[in-house]
């Protein structure tokens, strides 16, 4: 039985996976940050997962898995789903034995195919452990340390005190309230490196008070008042992204399309106007304005 020394290890190099199936990338500082460990450690990560057929590659100082669609759940090696690699594997199989590309191409749709299901696997039963946690530390009424927590928005890891007091609709995440800053915050579960129960009782049951309506991602009880004039390309795009914003959003003489609603956050909603440079205009809300001008001069080209 591997060690937990080695259990961690491979459920680092698991998290990497994961992490690095986004379309934008990360730095290999912020990878190591988020895995607790140092960038030479995840360069021979990097080796590994390319010698089980991945490819990572490198985009504007950032590194992601190139065929990042291949390792979701239906796929299995580079464009192909699951049924078209076991038909390739059939294929394979009357290939002459001892052919160069047969066994190397078999032994990657092999690799492929158990480190994704490892991934998975593995993966899944840590977030499952952890909401097991939560919900017994709610029930007893406990605080509990989210230890190496990454944040987002500052990119930083830390560790959070706080008060759970309910899951998110689709338990990805819980709304607790943080002992350091006196608020409640919604926090992602898969951000969280450890998490243990404290001993400690909770002690500000009187400010456990859950936030409106989450728009863009946040919730809170802030209101910042918006209306945007969108193309249809970004209307289309902020329904199937952000469906609790369809109550906000109507069409006005057939081929004008908009978003008039209060959002508890700013960062959210700037973050889809930034995406689509040309298909948003801020009609109004001087704080988003301020919010997304302040951001872009932080861009360093």
């Amino acid at each position: 039985m591997a060690s937990k020394i080695e259990q961690q290890k491979i459920l680092r190099v698991f998290k990497l996976i994961n992490l690095l199936q986004s379309n934008v990338g990360k730095p290999v500082h912020r990878l190591a940050e988020y895995l607790q460990t140092d960038e030479r450690t995840i360069y021979r990560y990097f080796k590994l997962l390319e010698a089980l057929g991945f490819e990572v590659v490198k985009e504007f100082s950032k590194y992601k898995l190139l065929s990042s669609p291949s390792i979701l759940p239906g796929s299995q090696f580079g464009g192909l789903s699951k049924d078209e690699s076991e038909w390739l594997a059939q294929q394979l199989k009357h290939a002459p034995k001892g052919s160069l590309y047969r066994d190397s191409v078999m032994k990657k749709l092999q690799s492929r195919s158990e480190i994704n299901q490892g991934s998975q696997e593995l993966f899944k039963a840590h977030l499952t452990k952890m909401i097991d946690e939560i919900s017994s530390a709610m029930q007893e009424k406990r605080q509990i340390w989210l230890k190496d927590y990454y944040s987002l928005s500052s990119e930083s890891t830390k560790d959070r005190l706080v008060e759970p007091v309910a899951f998110t609709n689709d338990y990805s995440g819980i709304h607790a309230f943080e002992v350091e800053s006196q608020s409640m915050k919604i926090f992602k579960i898969e951000r969280v490196g450890e998490l243990l129960v404290s001993q400690n009782p909770m002690e500000h049951e009187d400010k456990h008070k859950m936030p409106g309506t989450s728009l863009f991602g946040f919730s809170g009880q802030s209101r910042f008042h918006v209306k945007l004039k969108m193309s249809k390309k970004a209307y289309q795009l902020m329904q199937e992204e952000h469906p609790n914003a369809r109550p906000y959003m109507y069409i006005k003489n057939r081929n004008h399309y908009y978003f008039n609603g209060e959002v508890p956050q700013l960062p959210g909603v700037g973050r889809f106007v930034m995406g689509l440079p040309g298909e948003v205009t801020i009609e109004e809300g001087e704080e988003l304005r301020a919010y997304v001008k302040s951001q872009l001069e932080k861009i360093d080209l």
